[in-house]
């Protein structure tokens, strides 16, 4: 059997749609096949390049995409459950956790996979090479042994399920590591695919005001239907837009998110909060981007900055539940611009243009 494949080979170019023998698992593996993937804002770091500053540079082939869900095709020797122990078959449907630590480390052992180095670097495998599909950008993609799945229910919708092990859980571990707490006031910097969902999530979490800060209106009025309470155009001065929050907030934010993928949002951010106030930061990860800053109004005012990045694996379970709690409330299909796989390189110029929260491949029925 073979399958289709697309594969990145130089920042700039096109991705090149390859086809290539599809190999059996291994044991411990599971074959899977893509039904859905996303194109996430890391894809689009690493396309364009300033991603590659992390790993020195050096890259080579790879196939992209992370964000996705699949059906199980094969299973490996030694498989017969997911990570909870649930029975797996042929055609059920799954949500792949995309990294993996070493295993061997502190962090590790103290059951913080998601802080391992390796965990950041797993992403990243050579695509010239059996197993070829180790990227969701692809009509097929291999589990590795040790690699975290879940098997998901079957009324949990398939474009929205693309989205659980990434975007989803990014915003709900975040969330969750920060601690809204509720009737804080939430300030949300980018209304991307983590800040629309970012939005619902915090109301989910007893949120009293939700307010969005995006440069598109499109997203703007997008992040409304999500439970926005408020939004401001990221145009003009930027001291307009820190007096508009605190006079929504009386006095400033209790939590902000930085989901808008610059350090110009942190150093702009910082000021949005109330003195003790919380700053969650998940977006701004590419390497060697700076901002000013005085770590003596941190102090001052008792600001609290975290960093955080990937998510607990069983974050992926806590997504569906949000999913089937709120499918009939929250318009999720509007936050997909759905796309076929043989016009992936279409997706990635319509992605950047930033209209749609999140651009979706689909790749099979």
């Amino acid at each position: 059997m073979k399958g289709k494949l697309s594969v990145f080979y130089q920042i700039g170019q096109p991705l090149e749609i390859r086809e290539v023998e599809v190999p059996d698992p291994q044991e411990g593996e599971v074959l899977v096949r893509v039904l859905r993937a996303n194109i996430c804002g890391s894809d689009m770091h690493m396309v364009t390049g300033e991603a590659f500053r992390a790993f020195g540079g050096l890259f080579y082939p790879i196939v992209l995409g992370h964000e996705f869900v699949a059906r199980i095709e094969k299973v490996g020797k030694g498989v017969k459950s997911d990570y909870l122990g649930k029975s797996i078959s042929e055609g059920d449907i799954v949500s792949v956790c995309y990294f993996k630590g070493c295993g061997r480390c502190k962090v590790c052992a103290l059951g913080k996979e998601f802080a391992c180095l390796q965990s950041l670097a797993s992403v990243l495998r050579e695509a010239e090479k059996p197993p070829y599909f180790t990227g969701a950008f692809a009509e097929f993609y291999v589990v590795r042994q040790g690699q975290k799945f879940f098997k998901l229910d079957k009324d949990v919708p398939l474009n929205v399920a693309s989205a659980i092990n990434c975007a989803l859980s990014q915003v709900i571990f975040g969330l969750k590591e920060i601690g809204i707490e509720y009737g804080d006031n939430v300030v949300v910097q980018g209304a991307g695919g983590l800040g629309i969902l970012a939005v619902a999530v915090a109301k989910d979490m007893g949120a009293q005001k939700v307010i969005v800060v995006d440069a598109v209106d499109e997203r703007l009025e997008l992040a409304k239907y999500f439970g926005a309470d408020f939004t401001i155009k990221l145009d003009g001065d930027f001291r307009e837009r820190i007096a508009k929050v605190k006079e929504l907030t009386e006095g400033g934010a209790d939590v902000v998110v930085e989901v808008a993928g610059t350090p110009l949002a942190v150093m702009e951010g910082i000021k949005y909060m109330r003195r003790g106030g919380k700053y969650l930061i998940m977006g701004a990860i590419n390497p060697k981007q700076k901002f000013e800053a005085d770590p003596s109004v941190w102090i001052g005012e008792n600001l609290t900055l975290k960093g955080v990045s990937l998510y607990h694996p069983y974050t992926i379970l806590l997504s569906q539940n949000f999913i089937k709690r709120n499918v009939d409330k929250l318009p999720f299909d509007k936050i997909f611009y759905e796309v076929p796989f043989e016009k992936i390189n279409e997706a990635i110029d319509l992605a950047k243009t930033k209209k749609y929260p999140r651009i979706q491949i689909k790749v099979c029925e």
